[in-house]
């Protein structure tokens, strides 16, 4: 593949309309070795490149039994993913019919995490073509990871060869993009790093408008696709992306004390969730009742804020020892001043470690609010 290749505009292809359709192109790469991968990612990130727009699909080394398989910041930390995993949107644990786990993130990743089994039984939209069945490389009965190439534009013999490449434990990083520079960039980078195969797709606007909502709202696999952890797609106010109002009245720095008045700590952050604003009708939701993720409306959703956890610190002596945990939203008393937090100073002080240069997966969430005693809110709500 070329630079011209990238540069190329197809206007035969673009629709008269008044307003043109935005061209979706997904550039995709395949490595040898898992330290030019994550070369690649330090890289993409060092050039502020989008996380959003890019995806990894890694099969996790020593991946068999699914009972013995690590939670995902230990998964990460033994990938190529580590330096990164901070940046990428949307990682995820998944264990595909074959039974090894991936390592994914990105558009490909999220849709990869939200198809439905469609194993080609009798009936099944997807029936095993004659070339597959003859290839002894490709398991019919897996044919996830092709449907998401595919659903990226890929031409089916090129899906097979990937995955067959991602199964034999080849890293692929890829980039989904309206922008020609930037793919012309991603290119560039990924021939420095010796990427041992490139390709080009078309992809549908519907479909990067439904895999950006997937990668809002987190994996929501079913069928056959199981998600063994996610990161949580929350984010820390310490960031600055929001005004402090639009997400909590309880501001940075401020007291924590139990119902009592005993002194918990004081708050150190708060994690809030993006969500959209019901008020939109939803939408942008992928259906996958055929071949082809579908998309009810590209409109960009309005949002709101929802803060999910206060992050408490206590201990230390002029900032050094400091502890920190995350204690659930629905704990705090707002109206309170000093906040008031619905537990005991053991219950806090005894709660899960909050790494701050972590990232909070789904299982983290899990042992935080069980010892707490709430409920799951991706799950309920």
């Amino acid at each position: 593949m070329t630079n011209a290749l990238l540069m190329t505009t197809e206007t035969a292809e673009t629709p008269r309309e008044t307003t043109p359709a935005v061209l979706l192109r997904t550039l995709i790469a395949i490595f040898d070795d898992t330290i030019d991968a994550e070369h690649v990612l330090t890289a993409l990130r060092r050039s502020e490149h989008p996380a959003d727009q890019i995806s990894v699909v890694l099969r996790e080394e020593g991946s068999g039994d699914p009972t013995s398989r690590p939670i995902l910041a230990r998964a990460i930390a033994s990938s190529a993913l580590e330096t990164v995993s901070g940046w990428l949107q949307g990682l995820a644990s998944l264990i595909l019919p074959d039974g090894a786990s991936y390592l994914v993130a990105g558009p490909i990743g999220a849709v990869l995490s939200s198809l439905r089994a469609v194993a080609p039984t009798t009936g099944s939209p997807w029936p095993a073509s004659d070339s597959e069945r003859e290839n002894p490389f490709v398991d019919i009965d897996n044919r996830q990871l092709m449907r998401a190439l595919r659903t990226f534009g890929f031409e089916e013999g090129e899906t097979t060869y990937i995955e067959h490449r991602v199964v034999a434990g080849s890293p692929l990083i890829a980039a989904t993009s309206a922008d020609p520079e930037l793919l012309r960039s991603v290119h560039q980078t990924f021939a420095k790093f010796n990427a041992v195969y490139l390709g080009l797709a078309h992809t549908k606007r519907e479909v990067g408008s439904a895999a950006a909502h997937a990668l809002r709202v987190g994996p929501r696999a079913g069928g056959a696709v199981v998600v063994a952890d996610a990161v949580a797609p929350l984010r820390r106010l310490s960031e600055g992306e929001v005004d402090q109002t639009e997400v909590s009245e309880l501001s940075r720095g401020r007291l924590i004390v139990t119902l009592q008045g005993e002194e918990v700590g004081t708050i150190e952050d708060i994690l809030y969730e993006v969500q959209a604003d019901p008020a939109d009708g939803g939408g942008n939701g992928i259906e996958d009742d055929d071949e082809d993720l579908r998309d009810a409306d590209s409109t960009p959703l309005n949002s709101i804020h929802v803060a999910r956890y206060v992050i408490a610190t206590y201990g230390g002596v002029l900032g050094l020892g400091r502890h920190f945990v995350a204690i659930p939203a629905e704990l705090m008393d707002y109206d309170a001043d000093p906040a008031r937090a619905r537990m005991t100073v053991a219950e806090a002080h005894e709660a899960p470690r909050y790494d701050a240069g972590a990232p909070l997966s789904r299982l983290d969430e899990v042992k935080i609010r069980e010892h707490f005693g709430v409920g799951r809110y991706w799950l309920t709500e």
